[in-house]
């Protein structure tokens, strides 16, 4: 697994545990499809990690998923998954935030290119100014 891989893999788990501790799912007694979703989010994570087939449009659907049914939890969601699963994600991104994504992305592409460590977090948080 690549450091790129990685870093969203990270992003990932601190959604899952962001959401596990806001309503509804920090209730009790869940409701059935609650509970498959946050099941459906461990089989991600486990299925990334594993580097399983087909988890990349798995990732896609389930956050396109995640925005829709939980709208009010979609700020917990790291964009930067947005971006790494891409399709109908990007439709929850601004123009603006495409544009520093794909920035980032030539970055990377050309320091790998060049046989060179790539500092995701140093150089994102450079592009989206939070240094």
């Amino acid at each position: 697994m690549t450091s790129y891989q990685i870093h969203h893999l990270n992003f990932l788990k601190i959604a899952f545990n962001n959401f596990i501790n806001r309503e509804p799912f920090k209730s009790e007694e869940l409701l059935q499809d609650d509970l498959e979703f946050i099941e459906e989010f461990r089989m991600l994570i486990s299925d990334f990690e594993s580097s399983a087939a087909g988890t990349h449009q798995r990732g896609e659907d389930f956050i396109d998923k995640a925005f829709r049914r939980y709208p009010e939890l979609a700020h917990l969601i790291a964009r930067d998954l947005l971006w790494y699963f891409g399709g109908n994600n990007l439709h929850n991104m601004t123009d603006d935030e495409i544009q520093k994504f794909q920035q980032l992305d030539e970055m990377r592409y050309e320091a790998e290119a060049q046989g060179e460590e790539f500092d995701y977090i140093n150089r994102r948080a450079s592009i989206f100014g939070q240094n």
